[in-house]
């Protein structure tokens, strides 16, 4: 390691690489600036603003000038630490695998880093080459002086992984898909047939009552059909507990208040439940796809070993975690799954910590949805439910607790895939210094997808900016 002088009047201070690469990412091209430490410092510390930049394709022509770009400058690949926006996703994908592959050190930085750091050197004019520059001497000042920003190692990923990755980031999004038109259509219906939801009391968009909505469009059609049609609905349904009280649903429908359906409504509804069902149709494909992916990992048995389990969360973990080795320590692995506090200042002054908005995105969703089901009532008592009762008791506002007890799980797995053991409630509970369950086994717990939908919801409506911890008393679990 050498040492660099920032200034004439500083001293020196401990480099570990000669260049700094910032690489902006496009569709068809891609623009990188490697801009070599001197030019951030000594008497001239804005060299780096007028760096030469090279604007590569990005196909196998474009990285091959990018590698005589690079080795005009280092041809060893330690010489370099790459800086990457994780815009554009598939975009830069092969890129980084083509680093990675040629051992190249990459960082990403978030998006809105790059904006603010530009705002901070009045740079008004945004443009592919600035962005390039920006990136660059952001990994610098990161590295070399320590400021903050949000910058994380990207760490190699086998193509299985990023498969998998694929896989549950889709199955999120049709998810999310699926929310919505359910909520829009619980809008058609609360104007059409608002006594729906007396009925179908979880949910008047449910599947059974999805069945109904098309099989009868209007409470009109419901009141023509019969109690006994309606009920031969609700059995194909496989309702049977709401086929024996048919004759209820045809009751409501006759003493309706609701509003009758312009043409235009009607179209409406059947669009929704036409899409409603494609949707779950591909939601189903995913969910199997990603079950089948990680049906052989070996952290699947440990990872489904904890209180509350689901296929998704597993394929999400499994996905996002990799390889545990690469962690050295469980402050390391906290850090990665997004879950760790960090100085909140102003200025010069401190304010505290708050949860630092980092991470990877799938284990923060994951780690952040099992926390929440954890600390439902219907789940069975559990160390961490304890944990946070124990935080909150000491004044503790309940939703930065979950932010702990979010840590706490990271931890906890991060220990299990470490040692290759299973959760162990017992040895958990000991630890605590808490008094045994009273079952001798204490089965995981099967989350339905009723549950995460609900916390989809919550998600897309409030982001859990409140301080209460919704409780889905009306969730089946």
């Amino acid at each position: 390691m050498t040492t660099f002088p920032l200034t004439d009047h500083a001293g020196p201070v401990p480099i570990r690489h000669q260049y700094y690469a910032g690489i902006d990412i496009g569709y068809k091209n891609h623009t990188v600036a490697a801009i070599p430490v001197e030019a951030f410092g000594g008497r001239k510390p804005d060299t780096w603003q007028r760096a030469p930049v090279c604007k590569f394709s990005s196909d196998a022509s474009g990285f091959e000038d990018l590698q005589r770009y690079l080795d005009k400058r280092s041809v060893d690949p330690n010489d370099f630490l790459v800086v990457m926006e994780p815009t554009g996703g598939n975009y830069g994908l092969s890129l980084l695998f083509y680093l990675l592959g040629k051992s190249y050190k990459v960082v990403q930085v978030d998006n809105s880093a790059v904006g603010k750091y530009q705002e901070l050197l009045a740079k008004e004019t945004k443009t592919d080459p600035v962005d390039a520059r920006t990136m660059a001497r952001m990994g610098f000042i990161h590295e070399v002086i320590g400021q903050e920003f949000r910058i994380r190692e990207v760490r190699q990923a086998t193509e299985a992984q990023v498969a998998l990755r694929i896989l549950v980031t889709d199955y999120i999004r049709v998810q999310a898909d699926v929310v919505r038109r359910r909520n829009q259509l619980q809008q058609v219906a609360a104007v059409g047939f608002p006594e729906l939801k007396t009925f179908f009391k979880h949910s008047p968009t449910s599947a059974t009552a999805c069945a109904i909505l098309a099989a009868f469009a209007t409470p009109a059609d419901i009141v023509s059909a019969g109690t006994e049609q309606v009920r031969r609905v609700l059995l194909e349904a496989r309702a049977y507990t709401l086929a024996h009280h048919s004759d209820d649903l045809v009751a409501l429908a006759k003493a309706t208040i609701g509003v009758p359906l312009s043409e235009r409504m009607r179209l409406r509804q059947t669009w929704l439940l036409e899409q409603i069902g494609t949707l779950e149709a591909q939601r189903e494909q995913l969910l199997a796809q990603m079950e089948q992916a990680s049906a052989s990992h070996p952290y699947r048995p440990l990872i489904e070993s904890l209180p509350v389990r689901s296929p998704i969360w597993t394929a999400s973990l499994i996905a996002a975690i990799g390889d545990i080795a690469h962690f050295e320590t469980p402050n390391e692995f906290r850090a990665y799954m997004g879950w760790f506090p960090m100085l909140d200042h102003s200025g010069k002054s401190a304010n505290g910590t708050k949860l630092a908005n980092r991470g990877v995105r799938l284990a923060r969703r994951a780690l952040g949805q099992m926390v929440f089901v954890l600390l439902t009532p219907r789940t069975a008592d559990n160390p961490f439910r304890i944990y946070h009762q124990r935080l909150v008791a000491r004044g503790m506002k309940p939703l930065k607790a979950v932010g702990h007890d979010a840590a706490k799980l990271a931890t906890v797995l991060y220990y299990m895939l470490k040692t290759d053991r299973p959760y162990d409630e017992a040895r958990h509970r000991r630890r605590m210094k808490l008094p045994q369950a009273q079952a001798a086994v204490v089965r995981p717990l099967d989350v339905p997808l009723e549950v995460l939908d609900a916390q989809v919801i919550e998600e897309q409506r409030h982001g859990y900016a409140s301080d209460e911890i919704p409780q889905d008393e009306g969730a089946p679990l």
